[in-house]
């Protein structure tokens, strides 16, 4: 009996389980030794493979449904071949051009385009596609404008570097004069710009504290729009989520049960807001870390044990400023998933940069 190498015989052990878990992924049918005999391994006994697949199963690779039938992969395998295609592959030419163009043709304020992203990412990838903004008092102010609208009637817009736009119709006490207002504008906006939305607040307090300030009360007006912006957002709010039903499509029968309770934490948003929070900080950390994925029973929320989660942060210079991804079926094409997820936050980040530069020639 020859006895091959060490290297060699766990080089043939990583083939098959590469193997199996990609038959797996096309087919959702149990994998047998003959089937990876026929179409990868000539010249390897079916027994030989067969013992094998019984090492691998030991090793927590694999797991046999019915004693005799095939073997499926497990979360560890799962986790093997993502490791194994860590280092992220060219995603096709035409999708590429296909995120590119939709990209280029959406214009719209950056809310939609959020919203927009997490459909593409759907679209694209038959799951659920998300996005997840950073925490809304971490956000840099970009502008805040008080613009008027009658006599005793403005509207206060805040725009972040990150593309949020909000807007507030406001009633005063006296009648606006719109130069009056210009002027104000730029002298708050001289203050503010650049800061995050704690950071503004607090130096409009000081001037408010010291007594510089405007005689119609409009730095406490914008310090107040600042509180209750941070105030009144919630963790769920930071999260864009569509396509759930997508999930549907790709489960078996006997997983539905299963299913309605993963998408009831979805849905719910603030279990799911609150794990994806994570990630971000963990992808913050890890400056060198392109991609995320969490497979199976690695997700903290035990409904999801059925689901993998892809993600990747987006960012603006060399800031984070949010996380998109994917939730979809473990036997989803990792290889594939990943370089377009990847592609999609970069291009996200590139958007919403055009979007500020855009911006700042207006304002000049």
């Amino acid at each position: 009996m020859r006895i091959l190498k060490p290297e060699i015989a766990k080089e043939r052990e990583e083939k098959i389980l590469r193997m199996i878990i990609q038959e797996y992924v096309q087919t959702r049918k149990p994998v047998g030794s003959e089937l990876v005999a026929q179409k990868g391994l000539p010249g390897v006994s079916s027994a030989t493979i067969r013992n094998t697949m019984k090492k691998l199963e030991d090793e927590g690779y694999l797991h046999q449904v019915h004693s005799s039938g095939g073997r499926i992969p497990t979360d560890k395998a799962y986790r093997y071949y993502v490791d194994y295609l860590s280092k992220i592959q060219q995603i096709a030419l035409k999708e590429r051009q296909r995120i590119e163009q939709e990209y280029a043709q959406n214009n719209e304020e950056i809310n939609r385009v959020l919203v927009h992203t997490c459909r593409m990412l759907s679209a694209m990838t038959h799951s659920a596609g998300f996005v997840f903004t950073s925490n809304v008092q971490d956000s840099v102010v970009q502008r805040l404008d008080f613009l008027p609208l009658g006599p005793c009637n403005i509207l206060a817009v805040l725009v972040t570097s990150e593309g949020v736009v909000k807007h507030w119709p406001v009633r005063v006490n006296r009648i606006v004069i719109p130069t009056k207002l210009l002027m104000l504008n730029a002298y708050i906006n001289e203050q503010i710009s650049g800061l995050t939305l704690r950071s503004a607040q607090r130096v409009l307090w000081e001037n408010l504290r010291h007594g510089n300030t405007d005689e119609d009360g409009f730095c406490e007006l914008a310090c107040k729009i600042l509180k209750d912006m941070i105030n009144a957002q919630t963790y769920s709010e930071q999260l864009y989520i569509e396509g759930m039903s997508s999930l549907l499509d790709n489960v078996s029968s006997d997983e539905y049960n299963e299913l309605s309770k993963m998408m009831r934490v979805i849905e719910e948003r603030d279990k799911f807001a609150g794990l994806l929070g994570e990630k971000m900080q963990e992808l913050k950390n890890n400056k060198g870390k392109k991609v995320s994925v969490s497979i199976g029973s690695e997700n903290e929320l035990s409904e999801l044990k059925n689901l993998s989660i892809i993600t990747s942060s987006y960012s603006v210079g060399d800031r984070t400023i949010g996380l998109l991804g994917i939730v979809g079926p473990k036997h989803m094409e990792y290889t594939r998933m990943m370089s377009l997820v990847n592609f999609v936050g970069e291009m996200l980040g590139m958007t919403i940069k055009n979007w500020q530069a855009s911006l700042e020639d207006h304002k000049e």
